[in-house]
């Protein structure tokens, strides 16, 4: 029988199969369907609505209806339901891309009061925007809830909290979800707290929850989270927000095991908070730090965690930084689309581990006539933000973030950004923002953003100019070299069987037929790999070319799987099965999908 890290590790290698292919960064992630870990594999595990029927929604009455009866598997086709969302026991919540839970201006977007047994997946929680004044969080786990997975989730701009789990709710894991904060809040930028009150003396002996491959990202000032009394599994997470104060608090009676994570740019990576009552424990174990200001060592020893993880090592720069792009690539909604049951649901908390299964039609279990799940009609994208979408910045210097409203549409991509300025999709914004980075080449940038997910998608254009960082005046626009596109989560996803989605800036992959055989090997145009870099994969063999760097394959939880130095600028690196992995050249990183 495999061990439950030797399943784990099965699963980190495993992608959707393309062939032998080498894929950049432009090409559509989805994420490979981790098994579940950590605490809500605890006291007889978490199944969710296996075991009962399924439905599939497309409106806010019918999501309300279902999730708050429970005993259901429910799948939420892409657009946007507002809040409250009441969920009872024994459920299911699996979003489609594009599918968004919105939090209305008082209340919650979704709220577990004494639930039992809920998995929460693949769906995005728009705040109403976090303010200085007293209303709800925007995901709540509160009033004894058990026995709850909240995976591959994105939060953003709750108007109290992100995501609180409160008043002895209890064998909670948090995996795979992204936390940040956006220019709709205005302060109290407080993300996560795990018990609300010095005098919730009842708590004691609950609040077990594990966190893990979470990323806090920019607008996060505090909370990541704050503990009283709850024992709590802070692991293989990724900090870097430039607007935190401080990342985990501990507070009275918090017992918190802060396990091989990666805090990068941060004030503090710990905060003691004493003036409430002792702290059981806060021990920092095997943490990569960089230029963190205030460096805090912890306290206690933590308690041991009672189930089994396998955790990335993150003792060198290399390693932490793999753990950082992999995170970065998967945190948010990220699956793919709904299938069968058995493809979004775990058996038990500690089943066999199978491969992902192929993503099918969503007309099998689809309401909607239409089996591509697209938005009828014309997508529209109005820009707004007080970055123009002409400017001229430095290399190394931020860009001024504006940003486009999509109408009619399930998301966007972006082609042509200059690297280290990236499109993020919050809610039905899309963000450009970002630093340039220090090595970008100078010249004009000339960007796209095209909406996905609707039958007449709209496009809209736009120039960044670097200037090189000793004034240098920039090349022209036909001489700067172009950084890859960009594709942003919620992805477009195809409704073929192969659930592969392939933009136009496929045209920079060089390749024979594609009906060649896995021994066929396809070239990285050097345009998206540095000006002098090819990359090529022929069967299990990766190869590298022009680069005096050491270059590092990583399977997609960011492990080290082959390292090679380069030899007269070229090296070769020994694919260890099929799967998708990670390709790291200095500051570069592309994904290699092989079968």
């Amino acid at each position: 029988m495999e061990s439950k890290n030797a399943k784990w590790s099965k699963m980190l290698a495993a992608g959707v199969v393309l062939g032998a292919t080498l894929v950049t960064s432009a090409f559509a992630v989805t994420s490979p369907d981790f098994p579940m870990a950590g605490f809500a594999t605890q006291n007889g595990g978490t199944t969710g609505g296996k075991g009962y029927s399924e439905v599939t929604v497309d409106n806010v009455s019918d999501l309300k209806s279902y999730a708050k009866a429970g005993n259901k598997i429910i799948y939420v086709k892409p657009g946007t339901y507002m809040g409250p969302v009441e969920v009872g026991s024994n459920v299911t919540i699996y979003g489609y891309q594009g599918a968004i839970i919105a939090q209305p201006a008082s209340g919650s977007a979704m709220k577990l009061s004494g639930s039992k047994n809920v998995i929460i997946r693949n769906l995005k929680f728009k705040g109403a925007g976090a303010h200085d004044d007293d209303d709800e969080d925007c995901l709540q786990v509160n009033h004894e809830s058990k026995n709850v997975w909240i995976d591959h989730v994105d939060i953003y701009d709750g108007h109290d909290g992100n995501l609180d789990i409160t008043n002895a709710s209890d064998y909670v894991t948090i995996s795979w979800t992204k936390f940040s904060y956006t220019s709709a809040s205005t302060g109290h930028q407080f993300s996560n707290l795990i018990g609300n009150s010095k005098t919730k003396t009842s708590d004691r002996g609950h609040l077990n929850v594990t966190i893990h491959h979470t990323w806090w990202a920019d607008g996060v000032v505090e909370r990541m989270p704050r503990v009283r009394f709850g024992k709590v599994h802070v692991a293989n997470n990724l900090f870097d927000s430039k607007n935190a104060s401080y990342c985990v608090r501990a507070a009275i009676e918090a017992d918190i095991r802060i396990e091989r994570n990666v805090f990068i740019g941060v004030q503090k990576a710990l905060d003691l908070y004493t003036s409430d009552g002792a702290i059981t424990a806060a021990q920092m174990i095997e943490n990569y730090e960089e230029n963190v200001k205030k460096p805090q060592a912890g306290t206690g020893t933590a308690f041991k965690p009672s189930y089994s993880m396998s955790l990335t090592d993150v003792s060198t720069q290399a390693k932490a930084y793999a753990l950082r792009d992999s995170i970065k690539l998967y945190a948010g909604a990220t699956l793919p689309d709904p299938g069968a049951s058995g493809t979004v649901t775990p058996t038990s908390s500690s089943s066999k581990v199978t491969e992902p299964a192929e993503v099918t039609s969503s007309s099998c279990v689809a309401k909607s006539s239409s089996s591509q799940g697209s938005v009828a009609g014309e997508a529209s994208l109005t820009k707004h933000g007080s970055g123009s979408t002409t400017q001229t910045v430095a290399a190394g210097e931020s860009i001024a973030e504006f940003y486009y409203t999509i109408a009619g549409a399930t998301g966007a991509t972006v082609t042509g950004l200059p690297d280290g300025v990236t499109g993020t999709l919050k809610g039905s914004d899309y963000y450009i923002s970002g630093t340039v980075s220090a090595t970008a080449a100078a010249g004009a940038y000339k960007f796209t953003v095209t909406t996905t997910g609707a039958t007449m998608n709209a496009s809209k254009s736009g120039t960044i100019t670097v200037t090189s960082a000793n004034g240098e005046a920039p090349a022209s626009s036909s001489s700067a070299m172009s950084s890859s596109s960009k594709v942003n989560e919620p992805v477009e996803t195809s409704s073929s069987s192969q659930g592969t989605v392939v933009d136009e800036s496929s045209s920079s992959v060089e390749s024979p037929n594609s009906s060649d055989s896995s021994e066929s090997s396809m070239v990285l145009s050097t345009a998206n790999f540095g000006q002098r870099i090819q990359v090529s994969v022929e069967g299990r063999l990766v190869s590298v070319h022009g680069v005096a760097h050491t270059a590092y394959l990583l399977d997609a939880q960011g492990k080290i799987v082959a390292k090679a130095v380069a030899n007269a600028e070229n090296l070769t690196l020994s694919v260890p099965r099929a799967g998708t992995y990670l390709l790291r050249v200095g500051h570069e990183t592309r994904r290699v999908v092989v079968r």
